[in-house]
């Protein structure tokens, strides 16, 4: 598999989503409620170990479509950005990690901002997100 396909697998294990809403990768519908993975360009490679192992990130954003009818809702939308934070804090501290393909191990997985609302449209539903990362340690690589 790829790191995209194993963040969605983790993801998808988190009970606070909405129930049977798909959890997308670089795709959201405009059905309430929908979340998507959303790669990002960034630095991939941290630090290189003398061994030739590696520490690397996999930067990415995790969205969704949310009802913004009133601000009730708006601010139900930012409590769950928040609690998908804390989520993501207990899952590090407690080693509970994304499992990735041979060679990788996820080391961390955060938050790295604040969610925000980035598009209000005029069918009173709005896209959050949130940007994230993994990080992952990668076994040399012999060619």
């Amino acid at each position: 598999m790829s790191i995209i396909a194993d963040l969605q697998t983790y993801i998808k294990t988190y009970t606070e989503l909405s129930e049977g809403a798909p959890v997308w990768v670089d795709f959201l519908g405009p059905i309430n409620t929908e979340y998507s993975i959303v790669p990002l360009a960034g630095d991939k490679i941290l630090a290189v170990y003398i061994n030739g192992d590696s520490l690397r990130t996999y930067p990415f954003v995790f969205r969704s479509v949310e009802s913004t009818m009133s601000q009730l809702e708006k601010l139900e939308n930012y409590g769950f950005y928040e609690t998908f934070a804390e989520w993501l804090e207990e899952r590090t501290y407690s080693g509970n990690l994304p499992t990735l393909d041979a060679g990788k191990t996820a080391t961390e997985i955060y938050v790295t901002g604040w969610s925000y609302l980035v598009e209000e449209g005029g069918s009173q539903t709005g896209i959050y997100q949130v940007q994230c990362a993994l990080e992952y340690e990668q076994d040399e690589i012999i060619t």
